[in-house]
C-alpha cells in the first residue's frame, strides 16, 4: 500500500479515506482508537486496513511511515502538535499532505522547505477547505486579473456540523488573542473577532456576520500572488458563540496550551445548549475568495465560492492532491500551499471537484 492516513478515525480522516478508496486506492487507516479503526476498515472494504498507531511515539512513527509513499496528516489541532509529524515524514523519506488550518503551524512547516527539497520530497500543506480551496479559488481569480490589489478570504461554518475537541481547539486558537493579516503590503497582527462585516453568501445561507480570524491564507497568499492585501474573516452562527468567545478572550490573559484545553472542554459542554436545534435548519457552510484589482485598465472584483458540509469540502481537496502526487502529476520538491505548487493543474483539480459534486461558483462585481 502507498498511502497512510494519520488520524483516520476523525471526521475528516474518514472522508479522505472514503474518497481514496472510491477512487481505487488502497489505504492504511492509522489511529490510536482501535475499535473505531477496525470498524471503519471493515466498512470501507478490502482496500482499507487499520494500523493502531500513537503518533506521539516519534521513533515508531518514523519506522511505520517508511513503509509508504505518502502520508496524509489529519491529526489536529496542528498548533498543538507543531512540526512533529512533518519531521517524521522527512526522516521516513515519504511525501506529505495535511489540512493544516493554523497560521503559526503553517509558518513552521514552510521553514522545513530547504530540508524537504534536499530530500527530494513533496509536501503539500493547507490542502483542506480553508486553507486549501480558498487558496486555489484566490489563485483562479488572480490569474484573470492584470493586477491584484486585495485578496479577501471569507468563510462561514455552521455549528451544527459534527464538532469535537480538535475543531473547538482550533476555533479557540484562531479567535482569541492577535491574529495575522496582510495589510498595506506587510504582515500585521490584529485582535481576533474584530472588524465585523456582513457578507452575503449563496442561498440558503444569505447574509452572515464575519470577523478577523487567524488562518494561514494571509501568511501564504502574498508569497505567491503579488498583492497589497490578503485578509481572512470567518464566522459561526448563532452569533452568541462569537460573543462568548470574546468574553473568554478578555477574561483569560494567558493562553497556553493547557488553558486552551480547559477552554475547549468548557465549550464542548455548553455548545449544544447555545447552538440551537440542529434538526430545525439545514446544516451548510461556505468558503469564498474575493480578488480585487485591475483588468483591462478597469477595476475588477472576482469572487469564487463553494458551499456544502465542512467535512466534504475539507477532505475532497486533500484526497485529490494525494492522488495527484501518487500519480506523479505533482512532482515539485519542497513545501507548498496549493497556490504555490506550480504543477498543481487547476483545470484538472476543478474537474475532479465536479466529479464529486463540488462546484466553484464564480461571480463578477
Amino acid at each position: 500500500m502507498s498511502i497512510i492516513i494519520l488520524g483516520a478515525c476523525g471526521e475528516i480522516g474518514r472522508y479522505i479515506a472514503l474518497d481514496l478508496v472510491n477512487s481505487g486506492f488502497d489505504v492504511v487507516l492509522a489511529d490510536i482508537r482501535e475499535p473505531e479503526g477496525n470498524q471503519l476498515a471493515k466498512k470501507l472494504g478490502s482496500r482499507a486496513t487499520f494500523h493502531k498507531l500513537d503518533v506521539m511515539d516519534f521513533n515508531n512513527l518514523v519506522e511505520v511511515l517508511k513503509n509508504y509513499k505518502l502520508v496524509v496528516n489529519n491529526v489536529g489541532p496542528y498548533y498543538m502538535f507543531g512540526d512533529w509529524i512533518p519531521k517524521a515524514a522527512i526522516q521516513a523519506g515519504i511525501n506529505y499532505i495535511d489540512i493544516c488550518d493554523d497560521h503559526d503551524a503553517t509558518l513552521n512547516f514552510l521553514n522545513l522547505d530547504k530540508v524537504v527539497q534536499r530530500e527530494g520530497l513533496t509536501f503539500l500543506i493547507n490542502s483542506g477547505a480553508s486553507a486549501g480551496l480558498t487558496n486555489i479559488m484566490a489563485k483562479l481569480g488572480a490569474e484573470q486579473l492584470d493586477k491584484v490589489e486585495s485578496i479577501r478570504v471569507l468563510w462561514f461554518e455552521d455549528t451544527g456540523e459534527t464538532i469535537g475537541f480538535g475543531q473547538l481547539a482550533h476555533w479557540a486558537h484562531i479567535a482569541m488573542g492577535k491574529v495575522p493579516q496582510f495589510i498595506n503590503g506587510k504582515l500585521a497582527y490584529t485582535r481576533a473577532l474584530t472588524d465585523r462585516e456582513i457578507v452575503k453568501f449563496p442561498a440558503p445561507l444569505g447574509s452572515v456576520p464575519l470577523y478577523y480570524v487567524g488562518h494561514p491564507e494571509p501568511i501564504t497568499l502574498p508569497r505567491y500572488i503579488e498583492t497589497n492585501e490578503a485578509i481572512c474573516k470567518g464566522g459561526i452562527l448563532p452569533e452568541s458563540d462569537i460573543l462568548l468567545t470574546k468574553i473568554l478572550d478578555k477574561l483569560i490573559p494567558v493562553k497556553d496550551i493547557k488553558i486552551m484545553k480547559l477552554i475547549v472542554k468548557f465549550f464542548l459542554r455548553i455548545l449544544p445548549l447555545i447552538s440551537g436545534k440542529v434538526e430545525e435548519r439545514e446544516i451548510i457552510s461556505a468558503f469564498r475568495s474575493d480578488v480585487i484589482g485591475i483588468k483591462n485598465q478597469k477595476k475588477a472584483h472576482l469572487s469564487n465560492t463553494v458551499v456544502g458540509p465542512v467535512a466534504k469540502l475539507t477532505s475532497i481537496p486533500a484526497s485529490i492532491i494525494a492522488q495527484m502526487i501518487i500519480n506523479s502529476d505533482i512532482k515539485s520538491q519542497g513545501v507548498f500551499p496549493p497556490e504555490g505548487c506550480s504543477d498543481l493543474n487547476l483545470e484538472q483539480f476543478k474537474k475532479e471537484l465536479k466529479k464529486r459534486n463540488v462546484h466553484i461558483m464564480e461571480n463578477h462585481y
